[in-house]
Parts: C-alpha cells; structure tokens; sequence
C-alpha cells in the first residue's frame, strides 16, 4: 500500500478479480512464452524442454507477483491518508478485516516467487522428461493453493473497492467552507448561488443524496465550498450523513448553518442542531434562507437573535473576512 496525496479519487481503483483470473492469466502468459522459448532453443529434445520449462516457471511466478503487486501498491494506505477518509473507511466497512486482505495478498505474492525459485533451481538438475513434468505438476499445484488460498482475501478487497468508488473526491488542503443544516432549507440553492456548481435542487427532503462541491476564489485563495446532505440531530446517522458529519469534524474551516424560517422542521429542533455544532469548535456562520417570502419584522427578528445575515453579500464579506482572519493568524 502506498500514501495518496490530499486529492482523494478512489474511482481510479482498478476492478480486483477472483482468483481464478489470476491463475488462468498467469497459466496463459506461461504457456506462451514456453512455447516460444521451446521452438528457439537448441540441443536435444529433453534439454529444450528443460529450457521452456524452466522459463515457464519463471513467467508464471511474475504473472501473480506483477498483477497482485499492483493491487497491494495501488490501494490506499489507510494509516496515510487524510482523517476524513479514514474514518469513513472505518464507518463504512470492517477496517481490520481490509488490512488483513491486503496483507494476505501481498503475502501471496511473496509466497509465490519464494516457489518460484525454489521449483526453477529443482528443474536445472532434472535428467528425464518425466522428471520435468513431475516438477512442473508440483509447481503448479503449489502455486494454484497458494493463490486460493486468498480468494477470500481478493473478493473483499474488491468489495471495499466498490464501496469506495462511491466516496466523494474532496480536496482535504484546500480551504473548506461547510453548507449544513436540515434537508431542504436551501443549502443546495446557497451553494449555486456562492459558486458555479449547478447541484440537483428539487422541492423535497433529501434531495442531495451525496456531497455537492464548489470552488472560488477569495483574493489569492481557492476555497472549496461542499454542500452537505440533510442533517439531522439525531444519534444514529446514515452512511450520507456520517459523510456529512466527518466533513464537518475534519475539512471544514468554517460553517454555514443554514436556518429556514418557515420552519419545514421547527425552530427549535434548528436551533438544537446548532448548539450541537459548536462541538467542532469552528467559526459558524448563520444564514436565514427563503427570507424573501416571510414578513420583514419577522426577518429582522431572527437576524437579531442568531446574528445572522441574509444576503448573499453581507455573507460574502463575512467568509472573506473569517478567511483571512484565520489565514494570517
């Protein structure tokens, strides 16, 4: 397993097969090349042989190693990478069991090269082409153990790898400013409007089904704005809202609480969100949604309370503000 940079992009993770590709794959490669290395090569019948085979061990050992190298080397290092994807790792599937399956591969490639050249010094000093097939029999059938001997291994790691295309490519370096609230409240809406990002906005709960992303410039710094699913508080979250919550505890430099005055969720259950927030110990910043529609005194009364702002300009000023205030410190 190598280290990723900030820039996560588990799609990129190439399709893990069953054993029986690998086998199949590497029996093919072997054959070939014995074929090949047999009608070129001199001396008598026996010695020819012995040569082919002795070059098909060789290429049937690379095979595995090369091809189960790859997967151990392009998987994330999960002790490497940022905290918000690790954690996710750990919420979403069986963290132990992950490194386990790698760890078992790479033995597996390990293992199969140490038969590799155990079974190819065995070769050179047989004398009979009965000898050789013996050998090649014995090889094989070592090898092949070996590679079931994973198949469990390879079917979660490529469970896992599925799992994780599904994750959000999230710039974890980049300065991050949280959209967050109750579903439906116009979060997605804000986020169109801060940004040039077009996410899907409809007119019920639960429309973000993942996290909507955004960038900007503030002067000389990018920001990532990232639109968060519906939270709600409550104790149990779904797989959507973990992200929403580990995006929150680990990216977010500053939060925009969003609070819908025509209370689709009431006041108070709002407001107990976030009081909740102030956990992550992260400048928040309210925003009153769909305030074009309520009563003015209304409005006034609710920024008041929350110190909250209302147009998108005011709000502009203040993340530019928060931005710098926390850049330069």
């Amino acid at each position: 397993m190598h280290p990723i940079t900030n820039i996560m992009n588990f799609q990129e993770l190439h399709k893990i097969e069953d054993y029986k590709f690998y086998l199949d794959r590497a029996f093919k490669e072997s054959k070939k090349k014995g074929h090949a290395i047999y009608l070129r090569s001199n001396g008598d019948k026996t010695s020819r042989i012995r040569t082919a085979e002795f070059e098909k061990i060789k290429v049937f050992g690379n095979e595995i190693k090369t091809q189960f190298d790859v997967i151990t080397k392009n998987f994330p290092s999960i002790d490497s990478i940022p905290e918000f994807y690790q954690e996710l790792i750990r919420n979403v599937l069986d963290y132990d069991k992950l490194k386990k399956s790698l760890g078992a591969i790479a033995w597996a490639s390990q293992q199969t090269m140490l038969l590799t050249e155990e079974f190819q010094r065995k070769i050179k000093h047989t004398k009979t082409e009965n000898e050789i097939k013996k050998i090649m029999n014995a090889y094989y059938g070592r090898a092949s153990s070996v590679v079931k001997q994973i198949k469990e291994n390879l079917s979660y790691v490529e469970e896992a790898r599925r799992k994780m295309k599904e994750f959000p490519t999230i710039k974890t370096d980049l300065f991050t400013v949280a959209i967050t609230g109750f579903p439906n409240i116009g979060k997605s809406t804000l986020l169109s409007k801060m940004t040039p990002a077009k996410p899907e906005i409809k007119n019920y709960a639960f429309t973000t089904k993942g996290l909507n992303l955004g960038y900007r410039r503030y002067g000389l710094y990018k920001v990532q704005f990232i639109d968060t699913p519906g939270v709600l508080a409550r104790e149990r979250k779904n797989i959507i809202e973990q992200q929403a919550y580990l995006v929150l505890k680990y990216v977010a430099n500053i939060i925009i609480y969003v609070i819908d005055l025509t209370e689709p969720y009431p006041l108070k259950m709002q407001e107990k969100l976030l009081k909740e927030l102030k956990q992550h110990d992260k400048p928040i910043i309210v925003y009153l949604s769909k305030t074009d529609i309520l009563p003015k005194d209304v409005v006034a009364t609710a920024k008041k309370k929350y110190k909250a702002y209302i147009s998108l300009k005011e709000l502009d000023k203040k993340i530019e503000k928060t931005i710098n205030d926390q850049t330069w410190n």
